[in-house]
């Protein structure tokens, strides 16, 4: 008895990114699984077979976002923006805070994000007396951009319950002081930030309607899957609420979960794998900080220089620092690889990346457990001798390739010097290693959108109209598995998603042209006109 499609999709190309990068025009779909993939698939057409013609348009593998964090997305895009990405200068984005504060209630809690001294020359770290002026009868805290610092007024600090005796919970957080003791109001890292994050807006009904806006901000730039790395899983209420996005026409994301490494024995999910739509992949670390706060740990101080001492509050001839301590650090990565559980670990510097290396290293050389799919994520700065470290221990890559476009120039001018960005980002090295890259966008330090990182993948072209680091280019094709399948190999998903073949989840995201017949340095702009998850569309636009 013939097996018939439900649906067949027709398009001017099917762009499959299977292991013999073939093409096609048509994707037959029984069942939410691709069925067939040709030119000619009436064998399966039968008369109840729904059709569907994208004829100008060209069929890819569902987008993958592997490293981004939906709940920091819900929320900071809900505050007061304060971008660079939403206003021209310095003074626009004071002006928006100082709006914000005026409209608000006396006492009310206000909350920015998206302060950058990087983007905006003039402006400086803000510091708690400048707060107090500004917001002398409201708590304020402004996030910068990088989400890797925040300043508060005093009225925070108060409400908080944060004095000058406070210390920040573990794994690597400060209160910043200045040379007499006293808070400045700088806050380095999550582990200090969560007294003052837990006064916003925290309904379930608020949650719930962020979350749906920010799944709809991926599914408008073509993802179809994510990669939550390091989840807050604070209650039940909170996995409810992605449970929700998976039911019926709401459906349009499919998120693998890295949780933080004190949250694993401590929740109800399904593993990914067998769920795939919303479970357990792995847990996430932090091994060090960012570039833009002064935690991204270093082999050589950072410059001294006007933007970091005075416009990112670095102190001079910082090196940065460590979450862990090495030896707790080893206990913690073996015992969860020996579990089996995959582990990604936040590694910017170079000094960063060469101890999270020696430290899976000495790892895998002490267990039986030889199968893994560790990774390293955003890997600013990394020498070639490391990357071909990695590369023989497995340990694979994703780079948060978007800081070559927003600070390119200041990073390498500025923060780091000419020398050490000849190995910023260096994707095409790692590639030639034999590593499988993905590339990220770390949402929501940059906006969500796959082609972008795409493009500046393969043109490595700043803001400031300069070329970054250019040996390290991708070719496109390269770069396109890095936003599916490769980055689906590292979700440990390839099998199911990733790319457009017999067996696999009919996940499709449908643009209106083909990456490859378009200038490179246009990729951002072809139309995201479709995503289909399953073999259904998630938003109806069928033409």
């Amino acid at each position: 008895m013939p097996i018939y499609a439900d649906a067949i999709i027709s398009a001017k190309q099917v762009i499959t990114m299977d292991p013999s990068n073939s093409m096609a025009t048509s994707v037959a779909i029984k069942d939410g699984i691709i069925l067939a993939v040709g030119d000619d698939l009436r064998s399966v057409q039968g008369p109840d077979t729904a059709t569907h013609s994208f004829l100008d348009c060209t069929v890819f593998p569902g987008f993958i976002e592997p490293h981004t964090h939906p709940d920091l997305c819900a929320q900071m895009y809900s505050w007061v923006d304060i971008s660079g990405f939403s206003h021209k200068t310095s003074i626009e984005v004071m002006e928006a805070l100082r709006k914000s504060i005026y409209k608000a209630p006396k006492g009310e809690w206000i909350f920015a994000f998206g302060y950058d001294p990087v983007i905006f020359p003039d402006l400086t770290g803000l510091t708690r007396d400048e707060l107090d002026d500004i917001a002398p009868e409201n708590p304020i805290a402004v996030m910068t951009q990088s989400m890797h610092t925040l300043f508060v007024n005093s009225l925070a600090l108060s409400e908080a319950g944060i004095d000058e005796s406070s210390e920040p919970a573990r794994f690597g957080g400060e209160y910043v002081r200045d040379h007499t003791g006293r808070l400045t109001g700088k806050i380095e890292e999550s582990p200090a930030m969560r007294p003052f994050l837990r006064f916003f807006d925290d309904s379930k009904e608020t949650r719930s309607n962020n979350l749906s806006r920010q799944y709809d901000r991926y599914k408008s730039v073509g993802i179809t899957t994510i990669g939550s790395a390091g989840l807050f899983f604070r209650d039940e209420e909170t996995v409810a609420l992605y449970q929700d996005e998976t039911v019926g026409d709401r459906l349009r994301i499919r998120n693998a979960v890295y949780l933080r490494h004190m949250d694993i024995d401590n929740h109800n999910l399904p593993k990914f794998p067998s769920n795939k739509v919303f479970g357990m992949s792995g847990v996430k670390l932090w091994y060090d900080g960012s570039p833009y706060t002064g935690t991204m740990l270093l082999d050589q101080p950072y410059l001294n220089t006007e933007l970091t001492t005075k416009g990112l509050g670095i102190a001079t001839d910082s090196t940065g620092r460590a979450n862990w301590e090495l030896d707790e650090f080893y206990q913690l990565v073996s015992g969860l690889h020996d579990r089996g559980v995959q582990i990604l670990v936040h590694a910017q510097g170079d000094r960063a990346t060469r101890e999270v290396l020696d430290t899976f290293e000495q790892v895998l050389n002490n267990s039986s457990n030889k199968v893994h799919r560790h990774r390293i994520e955003h890997s600013a700065l990394m020498e070639r001798d490391e990357i071909l470290r990695a590369a023989d221990l497995g340990i694979s890559i994703s780079f948060h390739m978007n800081h070559v476009k927003y600070y390119g120039q200041r990073l390498r001018d500025e923060i780091i010097g000419s020398d050490r960005s000849q190995y910023l980002m260096p994707a095409r090295s790692a590639q030639e290693a034999g590593i499988r890259i993905s590339l990220h966008a770390d949402s929501p330090m940059f906006p969500p959108n796959p082609l972008d990182l795409v493009q500046t993948a393969v043109g490595r072209m700043s803001v400031t109209g300069e070329m970054i680091n250019e040996p390290e280019k991708l070719d496109l094709k390269d770069a396109m598995r890095a936003v599916t399948i490769d980055a689906a190999w590292q979700l440990g998903i390839d099998d199911q998603v990733g790319s457009l073949e017999v067996g696999k989840l009919a996940d499709f995201t449908i643009l209106g042209q083909n990456p490859f017949d378009v200038n490179t340095n246009k990729l951002n702009a072809i139309p995201i006109l479709d995503t289909w998850l399953s073999g259904t569309s998630t938003n109806s636009l069928i033409n």
